[in-house]
C-alpha cells in the first residue's frame, strides 16, 4: 500500500512538473477545475453578464462614472426626450439604489444650472440618484463655490461632462437687463448678481419680440461658460488635454425642451480656442458674424 501511495504521488509530482515547465515565467496555477464545474462558472458568468446589460438597459443607463462625454451627452438628452414626452422612467431612486450610494457616488455629468424651481436638471433629464451632479446658482452665477463643486466632480467623482444651462425668462438675466447702471437691484448681493451678469449681456440690442429673453439667457450661458474655462485651472486643462467637454444648453419652460448649442463659445483671448473639445450637439454651421441685437444669437 504505501509503495502504490509513493507511485501515484511520484506520477502527481511528475505532471505537476510538467505543468510548471509548460507554464514557463507565468508560473504554477494548482486550481483544478473539473469540466462540468467550468461549464457551470462560464454558465454562472455569462448570466451576470447578462444580467448587468439588461439592468443597463431597463435603466437607460448605467451609474458607473468614466463615460465618454458624447456618451453622457447622449444620456442627457434621452432622458430630456422621456421627460418632454411624459415617459420618464423615474429609474434609480429607490432603497436599493440608496444603499448604493451611500458609500460612493459616481455621476456621468456636471450640470451648472440656475436655482428657479421650474428647471430642476435631475427631472428635466429625468435622472436618478448618483446620476447628475448638480450646481445651482441664480442666473448660473459663478462664485468660488459653484467652481470648486464642479473641479471636485471632474477631480473625485469621474464625471466628464459639464453642462451649463440657461431657461427662458431667467429672473436673475431680466435684473441685469433692467436694473439701471448706478441703481440698486434690491440689495448689496443682488446688486453683485446683476454686476456679474450685465458683462455679458453689452453688446445686446432690446428686441420686442423675444419676450422669453434667449437671446440674454444665450449670451449669459456662453459667459459663463467661457468664464468657467478662464478661473478654473482644473476645467481648462482638462479641456485642453480631450479629458473632458464642455455645453452649452438652453431649456424651455413650457415646452420642457432642452436644447443644447455652442451658440458663440469661441474662448475668446485663448490662443488654442480652435482645439477645445466643445461637443458638437447640432449639425455643424459655418461661423457667422455676429450682430448686435440679441435675438440673433
Amino acid at each position: 500500500m504505501k509503495f502504490q501511495n509513493l507511485f501515484a504521488y511520484a506520477l502527481l509530482l511528475g505532471a505537476v512538473q510538467g505543468t510548471a515547465m509548460a507554464q514557463g515565467s507565468r508560473g504554477l496555477d494548482l486550481t483544478i477545475v473539473t469540466d462540468a464545474e467550468q461549464a457551470r462558472l462560464t454558465e454562472k458568468d455569462k448570466s451576470a453578464e447578462q444580467a448587468r446589460h439588461a439592468s443597463s438597459q431597463a435603466h437607460g443607463h448605467s451609474a458607473a462614472s468614466g463615460k465618454s462625454p458624447r456618451d453622457s451627452l447622449d444620456l442627457l438628452r434621452q432622458g430630456n426626450q422621456r421627460f418632454v414626452e411624459g415617459k420618464m422612467t423615474a429609474q434609480r431612486r429607490d432603497e436599493k439604489t440608496r444603499t448604493e450610494l451611500a458609500a460612493v457616488q459616481k455621476p456621468f455629468a456636471i450640470v451648472l444650472s440656475c436655482s428657479d424651481s421650474r428647471v430642476p436638471p435631475e427631472v428635466v433629464f429625468d435622472q436618478g440618484l448618483g446620476d447628475v451632479f448638480v450646481v445651482r446658482t441664480a442666473g448660473h452665477a459663478l462664485d468660488p463655490g459653484p467652481i470648486a463643486s464642479i473641479e471636485y466632480a471632474l477631480e473625485h467623482l469621474g464625471a466628464r461632462l459639464i453642462v451649463v444651462m440657461g431657461h427662458e425668462s431667467c429672473g436673475a438675466v431680466k435684473a441685469a437687463l433692467t436694473t439701471p447702471v448706478g441703481k440698486t437691484a434690491g440689495s448689496v448681493d443682488l446688486d453683485r448678481l446683476v454686476a456679474k451678469i450685465k458683462p455679458y449681456l453689452s453688446s445686446l440690442k432690446p428686441l420686442s419680440t423675444d419676450t422669453l429673453l434667449r437671446g440674454p439667457v444665450k449670451a449669459n450661458t456662453a459667459g459663463v461658460a467661457r468664464e468657467l474655462m478662464k478661473k478654473s485651472v482644473i476645467v481648462r486643462e482638462k479641456l485642453r488635454h480631450q479629458e473632458i467637454s464642455l455645453v452649452t444648453a438652453i431649456y424651455g419652460l413650457s415646452t420642457g425642451q432642452v436644447e443644447f448649442n455652442m451658440w458663440d463659445l469661441d474662448y475668446a483671448g485663448q490662443a488654442d480656442s480652435e482645439a477645445i473639445p466643445v461637443i458638437e450637439a447640432v449639425p455643424a454651421t459655418p461661423r457667422r458674424k455676429r450682430t448686435a441685437g440679441y435675438g440673433n444669437h
